[in-house]
């Protein structure tokens, strides 16, 4: 039986070296929150590097940090950073619609808490 340990790949550039160091996005991404490009990677400025060209390449529609951080193979902290850079720069956008950091409205809740009262 294989062992758990042979599935695991290192990274050869660490990820505080894609991040510039830093640990803190600009922006409040979570992991359901959704990605959509603005410019493709053929027509991103040239001083965008690869890792940026990468995430253009997946955000050609919608996708979610969760998502592209596997297609990227990083960590949703670490695309995180990578991604509220590319926001403050416009190349790509945060759809409106993914902002769950909200929550269900409190009527919602009070719904539910009534209802699972009553069972």
């Amino acid at each position: 039986m294989p062992d758990a340990a042979d599935d695991y790949v290192d990274h050869p550039i660490r990820s505080y070296v894609r991040t510039g160091g830093r640990a803190r996005p600009t922006h409040r991404l979570t992991p359901a929150t959704l990605l959509l490009g603005h410019t493709s990677p053929a027509a991103a400025p040239a001083e965008v590097g690869r890792q940026e060209r990468e995430v253009l390449s997946q955000c050609l529609g919608v996708i979610s940090m969760a998502e592209m951080a596997v297609h990227l193979g990083q960590p949703v902290s670490v695309l995180a950073v990578i991604a509220s850079d590319m926001i403050d720069a416009g190349l790509i956008g945060v759809r409106p619609d993914s902002d769950t950091a909200a929550g269900p409205s409190r009527e919602t809740l009070q719904k539910v808490l009534h209802a699972l009262n009553h069972l």
